[in-house]
């Protein structure tokens, strides 16, 4: 709509404004400093409506600043700009405080575009603010720094693919690499090992020799996570239902809970049972009262979500749901497939795709992988960052709390920014 409003301006023999550029630099995680870029001898500091939170007003302080290839033309698939920053050692360097100029490469610059006339300081009150679409860019690396200025090159999210570091390729967000293609316990050959960084083991088996805060790092655990991040516990370990509980029951850091609620379930025979229970289990991540802490729920803080599994019994119906989060999950050692195939004698985690009896897990479309990764950070420090309860057993479960801190043994992702 706001797009519409300055179509209609431009198409106009005088539009009655000059354009205006705004930017925004970020120089922490979410943390912006605002210019704008002066090019009007008349144009003294400015305000403008902030593009995410319209109850937000930004200020954008005046500082000389020159931006090269932005243009888009049919001989580049995107643009590489660059933005050089005058005035460095008061206005630019006041406002992002003594953050080192090397230490800004993989923040975002965002430039806004609109009519003068369309900022707040210039009387305008509409909200969502009226302005262009935003050119969001990351900065790549500083290309000079001089007594003049500081000179940025950016580079667009989605043109960040094909950035060489050392030995890697860069992507954006996502783990570019086959999820356990490196695993040495794979009958991978060496050339297809190679094509992967990812050397989480086959079977989910982990020894916490990267892990610093582990101390029997002599210890080989199983630790089982699914594509959402979540733990997967076997069905036997006790939980408590949270509707029975008292207010006043203690609730230690790690115990395991469950609450109800319904999904439809799909059965062997084709037929679908509405509104059955089922369960949902939770991980205290602190310890307090059960009032204190509250229901566990997806938006309460206090808990996290897991998920439980059996062993895969042939003669069993395994069912899914509506809500296929609460499809049936088993771990089953393959002994059917034919030798060499990439699950013989593998005992992995499967998850339900559809209802089955008879069928073992690795055959057929009735499974999938249930212990797939979700290629963020988030679901490689869940592993190799696992953090057990008991230290010196091999069969313990984890706490939620993963380390942060856990050197990622190929290196982490070659990028991992979460781009807007």
């Amino acid at each position: 709509m706001t797009e519409k409003i300055l179509v209609k301006d431009l198409v106009k023999q005088d539009p009655g404004s000059a354009l205006v550029y705004l930017y925004e630099f970020e120089y922490a995680k979410d943390t912006f400093a605002y210019f704008a870029d002066g090019l009007d001898a008349n144009l003294g500091e400015v305000t403008m409506l902030d593009y995410k939170d319209n109850s937000q007003t930004n200020t954008y302080a005046v500082i000389p600043v020159q931006v090269t290839g932005f243009d888009r033309t049919a001989a580049t698939k995107y643009p590489n700009p660059t933005i050089t920053i005058a005035n460095v050692l008061s206005v630019f360097k006041l406002a992002v405080g003594s953050v080192n100029y090397e230490e800004l490469s993989g923040m975002r610059v965002i430039r806004r575009t609109t009519l003068r006339k369309y900022l707040k300081s210039e009387g305008d009150s509409n909200s969502p603010p009226i302005e262009y679409p935003r050119d969001v860019y990351y900065i790549d690396a500083l290309k000079a720094r001089t007594k003049v200025g500081l000179e940025f090159s950016l580079k667009a999210p989605f043109d960040l693919e094909g950035t060489k570091l050392p030995a890697r390729t860069t992507v954006p967000n996502r783990c570019p690499w086959i999820y356990q293609g490196a695993s040495e316990h794979t009958e991978n050959p060496e050339w297809k090992r190679a094509r992967s960084g990812c050397t989480w083991h086959v079977e989910s088996k982990y020894n916490a020799f990267y892990n610093s805060t582990v101390s029997e790092q002599n210890v080989e655990y199983t630790v089982y996570v699914n594509q959402d991040d979540e733990y997967l516990i076997p069905s036997t370990v006790s939980t408590q239902l949270y509707s029975g509980l008292s207010g006043g029951t203690s609730i230690a850091k790690g115990d395991y809970l469950r609450t109800t609620s319904t999904a439809d379930r799909f059965n062997v025979d084709g037929t679908i049972t509405e509104g059955v229970t089922v369960n949902n289990f939770w991980q205290a991540k602190s310890a307090n009262t059960a009032t204190n802490l509250g229901t566990p729920s997806d938006t309460n803080t206090n808990y996290a979500r897991i998920r439980t599994y059996t062993t895969y019994s042939h003669g069993t119906d395994y069912f899914a749901y509506s809500d296929d989060r609460y499809n049936d999950y088993v771990v089953f050692q393959d002994n059917t497939s034919p030798v060499g195939a990439f699950t013989y004698q593998k005992t992995l985690m499967w998850k339900a795709k559809k209802p089955s009896k008879n069928v073992p897990p690795a055959h057929g479309d009735k499974w999938e992988r249930g212990d797939l990764c979700s290629k963020t950070l988030e679901g490689c420090g869940r592993r190799f960052g696992f953090n057990p309860k008991t230290a010196s057993s091999a069969s313990t479960q984890g706490h939620d709390d993963f380390s942060t801190t856990v050197v990622i043994p190929f290196g982490g992702f070659p990028g991992a920014k979460a781009f807007n």
